[in-house]
């Protein structure tokens, strides 16, 4: 990988100098083991025609590949028809929804993981902030990853099924964690990015701390001046490279953010959903509602009991 040798100075969108300075070198994730166990689920899956799940959205990746017959998915506004050979791979905080027409079952296998090791794995480290393997695969691409699936991707799959149906060893569990991530390279090596990850560019590190920032401060309010401020640049330069970047605008990824984090709070306590609200950084149950209602197109309470059916 290319170094960046040149001094880190703000680009010619930064704000004054008399700010506040650039933010020291941040440091990623806490460190996790390579036998921490990330695979939430590995399975091969038969729907009927007709079936459908509903608009929603997680932490987690999801990966569907195509085995027999056809299915549609709702990414963000986007309508994808997928049959036999499909690979499908859809990133967290991303809305969507699956479905079957009335003539044809659908055969597929499917994986969900929890990404957060690859935000441990450093790929760059010269700018303000680390571009992680995980940022690498957010930045890559918009919202899901869609490829024709190869010899390479169904042995990577049959794998990973294998090891999450046959063993809960220790060693198992490394070995799902190094077949997720080999999967997760060989996919960004045959995929034409959306940005440049690969080279050390400022505007990654940007990027990359934005997102930071809002998963640790997403339960107070955020606003964007305070991140550009952190970062020496413009609200509006700031706004403009993350929706590049991310597909969507700063103020509605935070949004998401927040919604995703009820949602798991949601299927994880007991909490009500006033608690709820206002531990992800709501300002009450009504903007909570009125926020989650547009995002998933349904009630904080009917989608509860939804998911707890």
């Amino acid at each position: 990988m290319k170094k960046n040798n040149a001094v880190q100075t703000a680009p010619k969108h930064s704000m004054l100098a008399n700010q506040a300075p650039v933010p020291q070198k941040s440091k990623v994730s806490s460190q996790m083991t390579l036998s921490d166990s990330i695979l939430s689920g590995a399975v091969v899956e038969f729907r009927k025609a007709g079936y459908r799940f509903m608009r929603h959205l997680h932490t987690n990746i999801e990966i569907y590949r195509i085995l027999s017959g056809e299915c549609y998915m709702d990414i963000q506004s986007e309508t994808l028809h997928c049959t036999e050979g499909d690979f499908i791979m859809i990133l967290p905080d991303v809305v969507h929804s699956f479905y079957l027409n009335d003539t044809s079952d659908c055969e597929f296998q499917h994986i969900h993981f929890n990404p957060d090791m690859f935000s441990t794995i450093i790929l760059e480290n010269d700018g303000i902030f680390p571009i992680t393997l995980l940022h690498a695969v957010l930045f890559s691409s918009h919202f899901y990853y869609r490829l024709n699936s190869d010899e390479r991707i169904d042995e990577q799959i049959r794998k990973l099924i294998d090891l999450h149906t046959s063993s809960d060893s220790l060693f198992a569990a490394a070995n799902i964690n190094v077949s997720l991530m080999n999967l997760m390279l060989y996919i960004l090596d045959h995929t034409e990015p959306v940005h440049e990850y690969a080279k050390p560019q400022l505007q990654n590190s940007y990027v990359a701390y934005a997102l930071n920032y809002i998963q640790e401060h997403y339960t107070t309010k955020i606003l964007q001046e305070d991140i550009a401020q952190q970062l020496q640049i413009s609200v509006r330069y700031l706004s403009k490279i993350f929706k590049s970047y991310m597909g969507v605008t700063l103020s509605n990824y935070i949004t998401i953010y927040r919604v995703n984090r009820s949602i798991a709070l949601m299927q994880s306590t007991d909490l009500t959903l006033t608690e709820i609200a206002l531990q992800v950084g709501f300002r009450d149950s009504q903007q909570y509602s009125k926020v989650f209602m547009s995002v998933i197109n349904a009630t904080p309470s009917q989608y509860r009991k939804a998911i707890l059916k």
